[in-house]
């Protein structure tokens, strides 16, 4: 029989077991507060805008330079082209200068996916990725090897073999010239004798003349459709097989463009639960909750194809169904196809960038698409302070706007392109007067208020506008005061307290 020592002491296995269970607990133990402990993300903001100057500066020299000048051709030819390209990197300049995203969250997670596929494709020429802060779902490539990705489109995407796709897609654009082709091809016609010839003839009819000019430019404009198209083609096909040589699932490339086709479709359909953040005795009346009937294309009904998915005419994402059957044959039907799963690493991804989409709307005083956005997210996520915050800062500056007789600078016109809950949203703010953004506010506010412990910049300006429609003067003084005391140089400092405009100067009797 064995001794009392012998049953009582544990066997090595056991030990092991045992030692392992109390470091992982103890580990558990040490991480869970830190990880509570983490602050909740707040889109990126620098008051120091040297590198994004500095990156800007460079890439439009770096445009200048690969495009040069037009060597032949005739001198309207010549300075035609020379106003393309100026045109071309002043547009890349203030892209990258007043919005590059240069974070340490999206823009370090995209930079690593663009590595991998310029390391697995070293015969690809040098380019430039620059994730940006438009909130448009789209990428660009510039024909000198500048990329530029819209946070936009980081939302709509499920996975990185998604993202590595539209990556090479736009890599097969740079290695295959497209743009410096259009731009040929574009000047090429309309400085043709055949052109020149052609306008004169119709200036020397002396009737019709408006319509068979518009006759003209239409047809220069299926033309450069034409082959846009084409050059879409292309970049799918070598796009797909730099996809191919990385170690990211290729049969993702499919579903890109399933995405791609969809992305003007809101993150959620249903109508905004106005009445949930908005309703109450404060308001001084019943918020219409009910989304008003839209000819919508998102509508829900029976799927019908159109003219534009059935023929080569104009349409604003070109040919993603004939793009997709293109690759599914490309593929052998290897395909990705209907909603993927999403890994945890990619949805935190997902959920950081539709926070920057949030701000970017804001920030480029879309004040109607950022408050549609935040009433979006909301229900999914009631407690974050951040769109809490926007919320109260979008009534704020709505309110200013229609205070000045400028809303419609900053509010979108009611649409049947546009989704029937953003419609539903103008409609409200359409139907406001100037003293129910004191009712919303305080509705917002004691529907959903806001924690006490919230003390960062974006909760103090959220205080601040709350008080500014309140028209409580005092505490409104107080709070800006206490705002620049701590971020003078802040994100809101300048669009909530921008500085008195210049005294006229006296002129001299």
């Amino acid at each position: 029989m064995a001794s009392y020592s012998t049953l009582c002491r544990p066997q090595l296995p056991e030990l092991r077991f045992m030692i392992r269970y109390l470091f992982v607990a103890g580990l558990l133990l040490w991480l869970l507060p830190r990880a509570a402990a983490q602050p909740a993300y707040r889109p990126y903001f620098s008051a120091d805008t040297t590198q994004a100057y500095q990156l800007a500066t460079a890439q439009r020299t770096a445009i200048r330079t690969y495009f040069g000048t037009a060597k032949t051709g005739s001198a309207e030819y010549r300075a035609h082209y020379q106003r393309v390209v100026e045109q071309a990197s002043a547009e890349v300049y203030n892209a990258i200068r007043h919005s590059a995203l240069l974070d340490p969250v999206l823009n370090a997670a995209v930079q690593r996916v663009f590595r991998q596929v310029q390391q697995a494709n070293p015969q690809l020429p040098p380019a430039r990725l620059v994730l940006t802060r438009n909130p448009e779902a789209n990428a660009h490539a510039v024909g000198n090897g500048t990329i530029l990705l819209n946070v936009g489109l980081l939302p709509t995407l499920e996975n990185e073999s998604q993202l590595a796709f539209i990556l090479c897609h736009e890599l097969a654009h740079v290695q295959c010239r497209h743009q410096q082709t259009t731009i040929q091809e574009q000047l090429g016609t309309i400085h043709s004798r055949e052109m020149r010839r052609e306008v004169r003839r119709i200036v020397q009819a002396e009737y019709n003349i408006s319509s068979r000019m518009k006759s003209l430019v239409m047809g220069l404009s299926l033309n450069g459709t034409y082959h846009q198209r084409r050059h879409e083609r292309q970049a799918d096909s070598l796009g797909y097989v730099l996809l191919r040589r990385t170690s990211f699932d290729a049969s993702q490339a499919h579903r890109a463009l399933q995405l791609l086709d969809q992305m003007d479709a809101p993150a959620s359909a249903a109508p905004l639960e106005l009445g949930r953040y908005f309703g109450c005795a404060a308001l001084g009346r019943p918020l219409e909750t009910e989304a008003p009937k839209s000819q919508s294309i998102f509508a829900v009904q029976a799927p019908v194809k159109t003219v534009l998915e059935t023929t080569d005419t104009l349409k604003s994402h070109p040919d993603c169904a004939k793009r997709m059957g293109y690759l599914r044959a490309l593929a052998g039907g290897a395909v990705a196809e209907g909603t993927q799963p999403v890994a945890p690493e990619f949805a935190r991804l997902r959920a950081v960038s539709r926070l920057e989409v949030v701000q970017s709307w804001f920030d480029t005083e879309c004040y109607d698409h950022a408050l549609f956005e935040a009433l979006l997210l909301l229900p999914t996520d009631p407690q974050n302070a951040y769109l809490r915050a926007i919320v109260q800062l979008s009534l704020h500056q709505l309110h200013h706007y229609q205070l000045t007789h400028r809303l419609t600078e900053v509010v979108s016109n009611v649409s049947g392109q546009q989704p029937a809950n953003f419609n539903q949203l103008l409609h409200t703010l359409y139907g406001l007067r100037t003293t129910e953004y004191q009712g919303l506010s305080a509705c917002f506010a004691q529907l959903l208020p806001p924690p006490a412990a919230d003390t960062d910049e974006y909760a103090l300006a959220a205080r601040y506008a709350a008080a500014a429609l309140a028209e409580d003067a005092t505490r409104a003084q107080a709070l800006q005061q206490q705002y620049l005391a701590q971020y003078q140089n802040g994100r809101f400092a300048a669009r909530l307290f921008p500085p008195p405009p210049p005294a006229p100067s006296k002129r001299r009797r």
